[in-house]
């Protein structure tokens, strides 16, 4: 129906003093922010200096889009109207955010949520209008429209009811009192007229110039209804992101920044040799602040940052070992579930429990079945010392490891724990790839003499192989990032004893968070993550190559 229907036209000299007007206006946009970008860069903060030239990096590249987007008004390109919705879009919505945040808007949703949680009981008036609504269908047009009109009434009322039992009145005077002043006056003007300027470009008229048909109509659409997503996308993932890389080459300890380069990403990756004579120490052989990393005979390895290449050696055992200890049993359960034996279901869901648990809880519990002193794996490996010393000829001396607090076994420990919570849900995987396999296969197999290993080794691990890829490369990512585990399970601040179980993420929030050298954290995190990349992408490879065969 809206292809058939007639689009709006203007008359050629409107047509050309509105896109004379859009082009103006972007000019004028152009203008603000490259305005803004100078002010920025005469600009000193004494806090979060660095900041300031990456906001006015992007203040320079906006103006320049907006240029580029003038010029496309200007030819009444269609690809121009779209790049303005998007601008005036999330100019608009940044300076609501920010007016928001001036008069103060954030630190009382607090209040909000303590008044919903008291009034959420009248929630029950909106169910109330829907079953109105809903007990109308039953009865002719005329009846059932008093119906709907009432339960539309109740909700509404409802929904009013609750917003004043929140305080929406004074909130809203509380937010335009701060009008008052003259940063937050403008930033509700720039809203607003950035909101209109969206407005006069999206309505029918506005996309007609542009000769913007329905295509372009259902682009936007879709654009408004991701934009709520890719707005948070960007302020809460994409920007920390960007801003992080910019810290890897400061100097940063969260209040100033000084650019230093690389020198961050040196002093990670600086390793030296040296020979070590009889009765000299590594420290001397090495010099330079070089710690000794590993020693080979009288050949001896040494570092600048030692800590943060135990971390990547305990992350990279780490992650093996859980990786072999929860992919390679959860194909073999998920095997025998996958069989028609009694109680399967009751398995699975026993066997899936473990993942659905928050990892700080288990992490918790673990712990104290880990304790020395009245840990119950100790316990039971007294209890079945005591069974054995009955006997005879045979004594064996009561077991009290310290698991957590060695340093030959606090790794070990904990990676027994992850395994244990990985292995339930990479179970469930590997027995949802199986159900997808096809039974008259093994079926055909069967009748051809094919026995059970054979059935398993050249049929279902073959077939399985995309499942395999996806479980193992998961884990891999998740392994790799490990913290909580650590962190939750040795005294603070985590990584011990004697960084036995120190991890690259555990180390990063070490430098970050506790030592304040946040801009060689940075540096750190973005090593992990082109390690983690560099595992990922050669997983890719493997997975091509043996796919293709």
């Amino acid at each position: 129906m809206a292809s058939t229907m007639a689009r709006p036209t203007l008359a050629a000299g409107d047509v050309a003093l509105f896109t004379r007007l859009a082009a103006a206006w972007h000019v004028l946009v152009a203008c603000a922010l490259g305005a803004g970008a100078f002010v920025l860069a005469q600009a000193r903060w004494e806090q979060r200096d660095g900041l300031r030239s990456v906001l006015a990096v992007l203040l320079v590249a906006g103006a320049i889009l907006s240029v580029v987007v003038a010029v496309l008004l200007l030819r009444r390109d269609r690809r121009g109207r779209g790049l303005s919705l998007g601008m005036n879009y999330m100019l608009g919505v940044g300076c609501l955010l920010t007016f928001l945040n001036v008069v103060g808007f954030f630190t009382g949703l607090d209040v909000v949520a303590a008044r919903f949680y008291q009034w959420a009981w009248l929630l029950v008036g909106i169910f109330i209008g829907f079953l109105i609504s809903a007990f109308g269908d039953r009865y002719a047009s005329a009846t059932q429209a008093v119906y709907q009109r009432v339960g539309n009434w109740v909700m509404a009322g409802t929904v009013a009811l609750l917003l004043l039992a929140m305080g929406l009145p004074q909130g809203l005077l509380f937010v335009l009192s701060g009008l008052g002043n003259p940063t937050a006056l403008a930033l509700f003007v720039g809203s607003i007229v950035f909101g209109a300027a969206f407005w006069l470009l999206w309505r029918p008229r506005g996309a007609a110039v542009f000769g913007a048909g329905e295509r372009d109509a259902e682009a936007v659409s879709g654009f408004m209804f991701i934009a709520p997503n890719l707005l948070g996308f960007l302020l809460f993932f994409a920007g920390p992101l960007i801003f992080s890389l910019y810290l890897s080459f400061t100097d940063s300890d969260g209040f100033t920044a000084n650019f230093v380069g690389l020198q961050n990403y040196l002093d990670i990756f600086s390793l030296r040799f040296a020979n070590v004579s009889d009765g000299q120490r590594a420290a001397a052989a090495l010099g330079d602040g070089y710690l000794e990393l590993l020693r080979l005979g009288d050949i001896v390895l040494g570092a600048k940052d030692k800590l943060f290449w135990i971390s990547l050696w305990n992350t990279a055992i780490y992650c093996f070992c859980v990786t072999i200890l929860s992919v390679v049993p959860a194909l073999l359960v998920a095997t025998i579930l996958n069989s028609k034996v009694p109680g399967v279901k009751f398995f699975r869901a026993i066997y899936f429990i473990p993942s659905i648990a928050g990892v700080v809880g288990v992490a918790v519990i673990w712990k104290w079945l880990y304790n020395s002193n009245i840990g119950f794996l100790n316990y039971a490996l007294n209890q079945l010392v005591g069974i054995v010393n009955v006997l005879p000829g045979v004594n064996i001396a009561p077991i009290e490891v310290a698991w957590l607090a060695s340093q030959q076994t606090a790794l070990g420990a904990i990676i027994v724990m992850a395994a244990w919570q990985l292995l339930g849900f990479n179970t469930i995987l590997f027995l949802a790839g199986l159900q997808g396999i096809p039974g008259e296969i093994y079926e055909a197999a069967t009748i051809d003499g094919a026995g059970n290993w054979q059935r398993f080794r050249f049929m279902t691990l073959p077939l399985l192989a995309p499942t395999t890829f996806f479980v193992v490369t998961t884990t891999l990512i998740a392994t790799l990032q490990v913290f909580s585990e650590p962190f939750v399970m040795t005294p603070p601040p985590g990584g011990g004893p004697n960084n036995a179980t120190l991890t690259s993420v555990l180390y990063l929030y070490q430098q970050g968070f506790r030592s304040f050298a946040q801009g060689y954290a940075a540096a750190v995190a973005w090593v992990v993550f082109f390690f983690i990349f560099a595992v990922t992408l050669v997983q890719f490879r493997i997975q091509r190559r043996y796919g293709d065969m």
